[in-house]
């Protein structure tokens, strides 16, 4: 019989650490570059069953889910626990360890501060203490560089994954225990300030959030333009929704005549709808609004409800941006962050199904649910991702957009959500949302009055930008911190490869 061979020092090294060629940067010389397992134990979460209730019936062992990674820190922070009976079906996870989102949100990052166990959407990377210190370990998790390393790592279909192997084999910077613990000590000052200014700025965005919410609120109620509505004679509702029926029809005249003139198939004739089938009875409506409004389902009103691809064309290195729900910020198209670029060919195919114009209705349905823009007049070539929607109808497409901002319409849709590892709303869903509906008039009057008060407050336009500069500012410094370039160095520190080498000696 063959004997096993002895693996030595230099295959452990060689498996250990990354080759020069494919180090990312230079980094300090006592420092090296390793694989995320030559570090850490990657333990990938489970979920006892749930019909065993003896396992949930007491709160003895924390279960994190990705929904209690909003804290930076876990402790006893979380919605629920495991009994203790459910131990040996559980992965259980030991304090101060890393908390990593794999599935959905990927990149959220959370520290244990107890011990714990986690759900199959979360992987712990649990420390080697020997070789690195937990606190170090956490913040570069969070650092740029490895973040962008997860997002580069991730398979998507629908839904970003990266799995436990990946993760593992992740590269991973490794500095001397000392240098760990000088660059912990100066990323807990700068950071630690830097989250005062966070908390301060939630603060304010919390008071302009709920003063802009109950201005949406008596928009939408009828209340905003009560006044209006007296020294106003106006029509009920219901003339603009027997004028749509009409406004369907010449649409469709006009596409035929356009279809004729190309040589064409002539495209279906619209379904018209009763006054019956478009108004929500009186006893489903979800509140009380004025005399001449209606309440009538969104799909109802709409001439266009579609979503991006579902399937989406890889990315390219030049070509037309496909955007994503991420993109839409600020009631605004954000360009300055693209992480995929397609073919023009791929963009007619994809343009074809969605035929966005000018006007429409930009609406987030997967992951953040609810944010919104108007595509606008000059806006530059783009195709979408499954995570927003596009919306046209036959009322004022302005009204809707503020509609969607409004706390009734933003918790209808989070109602209507599905899903596990990130929340979405399907189109079908999105067309059974209630909208309250006021005649074109009174529409276009509470466009104008929301135009003119929300934009008086600037303040929280303002306070966003400051959160975009702090969340640069504390990127900058994670990045710094695994560059070596935060004046910690020590040319005592016993190198890292040496400390290696010991602990693979054994």
């Amino acid at each position: 019989m063959s004997k096993k061979k002895k693996i030595t020092i230099e295959d452990k090294l060689k498996e250990a650490l990354i080759p020069k060629e494919e180090q990312p940067y230079k980094i300090p010389e006592s420092w090296e570059w390793v694989r995320v397992a030559t570090v850490n134990n990657v333990v990938t979460g489970n979920t006892p069953s749930k019909n065993q209730v003896e396992f949930w019936d007491q709160k003895d062992i924390i279960f994190v889910k990705p929904s209690d990674m909003n804290s930076k820190i876990i402790g006893n922070n979380i919605e629920e626990y495991v009994s203790e009976s459910a131990r040996s079906k559980v992965r259980i996870i030991p304090q101060k360890s890393t908390l990593l989102c794999c599935i959905g949100s990927v990149g959220k990052t959370s520290f244990l501060n107890k011990e714990g166990c986690t759900n199959q959407q979360i992987n712990a990377l649990v420390p080697k203490q020997s070789l690195i210190l937990p606190h170090y370990n956490y913040y570069f998790i969070k650092s740029p560089f490895f973040q962008n390393q997860l997002l580069q790592n991730t398979s998507s279909t629908t839904i970003a994954i990266i799995n436990k192997s990946k993760t593992e084999s992740l590269k991973y910077i490794l500095p001397p225990l000392e240098e760990q613990e000088r660059i912990v000590k100066k990323l807990d000052s700068m950071l630690g300030r830097i989250n005062e200014a966070k908390e301060l700025i939630a603060q304010a965005k919390e008071t302009f959030e709920n003063r802009r919410a109950s201005i949406l609120n008596l928009a939408f109620s009828g209340e905003l333009t009560k006044k209006w509505r007296e020294s106003n004679s106006i029509e009920s509702s219901k003339i603009l929704l027997e004028n749509l029926n009409k406004e369907k029809i010449r649409l469709w005249e006009e596409e035929c005549e356009k279809a004729l003139g190309e040589g064409k198939k002539k495209p279906s004739k619209p379904k018209l709808l009763s006054m019956d089938e478009m108004l929500i009875p009186k006893e489903e409506q979800p509140y009380k609004v004025p005399k001449s409004w209606e309440w009538v389902k969104l799909g109802n009103i709409a001439n266009k409800i579609t979503d991006g691809s579902h399937n989406p064309p890889k990315s390219k290195k030049t070509g037309i941006p496909m955007l994503s729900a991420k993109n839409i910020k600020n009631n605004d198209l954000d360009f300055s962050n693209i992480d995929r670029l397609i073919t023009d060919e791929e963009f007619e195919k994809e343009n074809n199904r969605t035929n966005i114009k000018a006007g429409d209705i930009l609406l987030t349905i997967v992951g953040t649910i609810g944010r919104t823009c108007e595509v606008k007049q000059n806006f530059p070539k783009f195709a979408l991702q499954r995570s927003v929607a596009v919306i046209s109808t036959y009322i004022n497409n302005n009204y809707l957009k503020l509609a969607f901002n409004s706390k009734f319409l933003k918790d209808s849709m989070m109602k209507r959500a599905k899903g596990t590892a990130q929340l979405g709303i399907y189109l079908n869903n999105l067309k059974e949302l209630n909208i309250p509906l006021p005649p074109l008039e009174e529409q276009k009057e509470i466009v104008r009055i929301l135009d003119n008060v929300l934009e008086k407050e600037e303040k929280i336009n303002e306070i966003l930008e400051l959160e975009e500069m702090i969340e640069l500012l504390e990127k900058s410094i994670l990045d710094k911190a695994f560059r070596g370039e935060l004046g910690t160095g020590n040319l005592e520190d016993v190198p890292s490869l040496e400390v290696l080498k010991n602990i693979l000696e054994k």
